[in-house]
C-alpha cells in the first residue's frame, strides 16, 4: 500500500538533463559502410534450452527452474520499438505499471500485487533499488536501448536476494562485447517534440571485449495536470559500459559502469482542489526534478577443475542525486548511496550411478550498506546488512529438478531473518508438459524514507518493523500444435505481515508510516501464451487476475484486478536468409479498473476513489533499405485513449514517432 509515501514521491520524483547528440552523428556511421559490411540481423526468440540466471544466480536451462519467470529478448524490444523498459513490462503476467502521467515520470512496477519498492531490479550485476528514493527502482528513468535480455522472476527471493524481493526480481542484461568490432545506432522524432537516439559499440577477441553505448531522449510532453496548459518535459542521457578481461584460461574480470543524468518538469499536488469531489488535485506548477545516477560493478570469476569449481568474488556500488527545484531554486534534495561485496561458490558434481544426476552445491555470503543524506534531516544512520546463503540442487533423469536453500541475514538496524525457499519442475516428456512450483520467504526492511522522513507532511517512524512474507506458486505448461505453441497457467499466493502502509496524525498534520495489524492477502492467476502461427508470424497473449486485500479487507491500491496483453508480429523474410526486410508488430494492452488514494482538502486524511480501464494499441514497423539500415515507424496510444494510471495525472494521446537505425560490422 504504503500511499501516502506514492503519493509523495509522485509529487517528489525525478530529473532529466541532457540531449544525446548521436541522432546527429550516426548516419554517417553505416550509411558510409559498403553494403556487405552489414551483420545480418538475426531473429532470437525464448527456446526451452535458453539459459537463464535469476532463479538460481548461475546459467541454467530455463526449463529446469520451477519459479515463474518470463523473459523479454532485445529481439522483441526491436520489434516493439520500446523507448522505456516499462513499456515492455506490462505484457509481463503478473506485473501492473503506473506513471505518474508523462514520458519520463515516476514509474512504479509491482509484481504479483507487492509494492513497488519490494521489487528488487539488477543491472549487470548492481542492485539498483535507490536509497533516496523509498527503496524503489524508477522505471520512468530506464531506456530500453543497449539491453540483451530482461529476466523477470516472480515470487518472493529473499533466499537469494535478501530485502526488496517481496513481489520478486527483475534481472537485466545490457549488451556485452563480442568478438570483431560493430557498431550501431538509431535515430528518431514524433509527437510531443520527442527526439532520441543511441549509438553503441563492442568488440573483443577470446580473451578480452568490450561494450560502449550512449542513449539519450528529450521530449516536451504533455501537461499533466487536469487544469491549465503548460507541457511537463523530460531529458534523459544514459551512458553503459562494459568489459571482460581472461587473464588465464581459469581467471576472468568483468566490469561494468553505468551513468544516468535526467530531468523532468512534474506538475504539484496541493494547489488545486477537485470542486466536484473536495480532493487535492494536480496543478501546473514550476517543479523540477533533477536525478543523476552512478552505478559499477567489478568482479572476479576463478574456475577450477574443469568448471567443476566456480567462484566469484565482486564488490558493487550505486550512487544517486535527487534534487527538487522550483523556479530554479532547490527546496529539496536527498543523496543516496549503496555498496555491495559478495562471493559465490559452486560446486557441481556429475553422478550418474544416481538417478543420472547432476547435483550442486551453492554458497553465497554478502555484505550490503546503505546510507543517504537529505536536506531536512541531514545525515541518516546506514544500514548494514550480512546475509549467508546455502543452496542445494538436484537434476534427475532429465526431468527432475529441485532445488531447496536457507538465508539467514544480520541487520544492523533490525532483528535477524532466516528465508527458506523450495522450488522443483517436472518434465513429463511423453506430453510436452512441464510441472513447475516453488515456496518461499520475502522479506522488506523500512527504508530511510520510513524511518527517517522526508518532509513536514511525512515524518519517519524509527520503530517500524520489517515487513515479511510467504508465498507460493503452482503451475503447469503444455506445448501445443507440434510444439509451436506454448500455454502456461499458474496460481500464486502471498501472505505478507507487518506491512507498511501510513496513517495521518491530525495533531501534526502530516502521515507517518506504521506497520499494519494482520495479515495482507493476495492471491491469484497468471496465463501465459506463445504460438509460432507461420513462418514469421507470432502470437503471444498473457492474462493475470489479482486478488489483493490488506489486513482490513480494503483492495490494495495501484493492483488491477484484470490485466491483459496480446501482440501479434510479422517478419518478412528476404529470399532464403533468416534476415528481416520488413516487420510489423502490433501490440494491445488492457488494464481494468483499480483502486488509487485520493487527499481531502484541506486536512489531507485519506480516501479511496476508482480509476477507469483502459486500453492501449501501439503499432510498429520497420522497412530495411540498405543491408544493415532500416527505417523505422510507430504509433503509440492508437485509439487516442484518454486515462490516467495515478489519480489526477493525465497521460499522453496519440502519438507518431519516425526515424533510421542501423549498424556495421568491420
Amino acid at each position: 500500500m504504503k500511499t501516502a509515501i506514492d503519493n509523495q514521491l509522485s509529487i517528489m520524483k525525478l530529473k532529466t538533463s541532457l540531449l544525446l547528440v548521436t541522432g546527429l552523428s550516426f548516419p554517417a556511421l553505416f550509411f558510409g559502410a559498403p553494403a556487405g559490411s552489414a551483420p545480418e540481423k538475426e531473429r532470437k526468440t525464448v527456446e526451452l534450452s535458453e539459459m537463464v540466471v535469476a532463479a538460481t544466480r548461475y546459467p541454467v536451462p530455463i526449463e529446469t527452474i520451477g519459479s515463474s519467470l518470463t523473459v523479454i529478448t532485445d529481439t522483441e524490444l526491436e520489434d516493439k520499438q520500446t523507448r522505456f523498459v516499462s513499456d515492455a513490462l506490462r505484457s509481463v503476467p503478473g506485473l501492473s505499471v503506473s506513471r505518474s502521467g508523462n514520458f519520463g515520470s515516476l514509474t512504479q512496477v509491482r509484481i504479483r500485487g507487492a509494492d513497488s519498492n519490494q521489487t528488487l531490479v539488477i543491472i549487470d550485476g548492481v542492485r539498483m533499488n535507490d536509497p533516496a528514493s523509498g527503496n524503489e527502482f524508477n522505471f520512468g528513468q530506464l531506456l530500453a536501448d543497449d539491453i540483451e535480455s530482461i529476466e523477470v522472476l516472480r515470487g518472493p527471493q529473499a533466499t537469494l536476494y535478501g530485502s526488496n524481493t517481496i513481489g520478486g526480481v527483475i534481472n537485466i542484461k545490457t549488451k556485452q562485447g563480442e568478438t570483431g568490432l560493430a557498431a550501431n545506432g538509431r535515430a528518431e522524432g514524433g509527437s510531443f517534440a520527442t527526439f532520441d537516439g543511441n549509438a553503441s559499440i563492442r568488440g573483443g577477441t577470446e580473451q578480452a571485449s568490450g561494450a560502449f553505448s550512449i542513449a539519450g531522449l528529450t521530449t516536451d510532453g504533455v501537461n499533466v495536470s487536469r487544469s491549465g496548459d503548460e507541457k511537463d518535459g523530460y531529458e534523459n542521457m544514459t551512458i553503459n559500459g562494459t568489459g571482460r578481461i581472461a587473464l588465464t584460461e581459469r581467471l576472468e574480470l568483468f566490469g561494468s559502469v553505468r551513468y544516468m543524468t535526467s530531468e523532468l518538469q512534474f506538475d504539484d499536488f496541493g494547489g488545486a482542489v477537485d470542486p466536484t469531489t473536495g480532493y487535492i488535485i494536480a496543478s501546473d506548477a514550476n517543479r523540477i526534478s533533477d536525478v543523476t545516477n552512478l552505478s559499477g560493478r567489478g568482479e572476479a570469476r576463478l574456475n577450477l577443475f574443469d568448471g567443476t569449481w566456480q567462484q566469484t568474488l565482486g564488490f558493487s556500488g550505486f550512487d544517486s542525486t535527487n534534487r527538487t527545484l522550483s523556479d530554479d531554486f532547490e527546496i529539496f534534495k536527498f543523496d543516496g548511496q549503496r555498496t555491495t561485496l559478495d562471493y559465490q561458490s559452486i560446486v557441481d558434481l556429475d553422478t550418474p550411478s544416481f538417478a543420472e544426476s547432476t547435483q550442486t552445491f551453492v554458497f553465497r555470503a554478502e555484505r550490503d550498506e546503505e546510507k543517504g543524506e537529505n536536506s531536512i534531516a541531514g545525515d541518516l544512520p546506514s544500514i548494514t546488512n550480512i546475509g549467508v546463503v546455502g543452496e542445494y540442487r538436484l537434476s534427475m533423469l532429465d526431468s527432475i529438478f529441485i532445488t531447496a536453500g536457507l538465508r539467514h541475514d544480520f541487520d544492523s538496524e533490525f532483528e535477524d531473518f532466516t528465508a527458506p525457499r523450495v522450488t522443483a519442475a517436472y518434465l513429463l516428456k511423453e506430453t510436452n508438459t512441464r510441472f513447475h512450483s516453488s515456496w518461499g520467504k520475502g522479506v522488506q526492511n523500512p527504508t530511510l524514507t520510513e524511518l527517517y522522513g522526508f518532509s513536514g507532511t511525512f515524518i519517519g517512524n524509527s520503530d517500524l518493523e520489517p515487513e515479511n512474507s510467504t508465498g507460493w506458486d503452482l503451475g503447469v505448461q503444455q506445448s501445443l500444435l507440434d510444439e509451436k505453441a506454448s500455454l502456461d497457467v499458474t496460481y500464486f499466493n502471498n501472505r505478507v505481515q507487518d506491512f507498511i502502509s501510513s496513517e495521518f496524525v491530525p495533531a501534526l498534520v502530516a502521515n507517518r508510516p506504521v506497520n499494519l495489524d494482520g495479515t495482507s492477502k493476495i492471491q491469484g492467476v497468471e496465463m501465459s501464451f506463445i504460438a509460432q502461427l507461420s513462418e514469421g508470424l507470432s502470437f503471444t497473449g498473457a492474462y493475470t487476475y489479482t486478488d489483493g486485500e490488506d489486513p482490513s479487507g480494503e483492495e490494495l491500491v495501484r493492483r488491477p484486478p484484470h490485466i491483459a496483453s496480446a501482440a501479434l508480429n510479422y517478419a518478412f523474410w528476404k529470399n532464403d536468409e533468416k534476415a528481416d526486410r520488413a516487420n510489423i508488430n502490433l501490440n494491445i494492452v488492457y488494464t481494468g479498473e483499480q483502486e488509487d488514494t485520493v487527499f481531502l482538502s484541506p486536512t489531507f486524511q485519506q480516501e479511496r476513489t476508482t480509476l477507469d480501464s483502459y486500453l492501449l494499441v501501439n503499432l510498429a514497423s520497420s522497412f530495411e533499405i540498405l543491408p544493415g539500415v532500416e527505417l523505422i515507424g510507430r504509433v503509440e496510444n492508437l485509439l487516442d485513449e484518454e486515462y490516467e494510471e495515478i489519480y489526477s495525472l493525465q497521460s499522453p494521446g496519440i502519438g507518431l514517432f519516425f526515424g533510421v537505425r542501423g549498424g556495421i560490422r568491420f
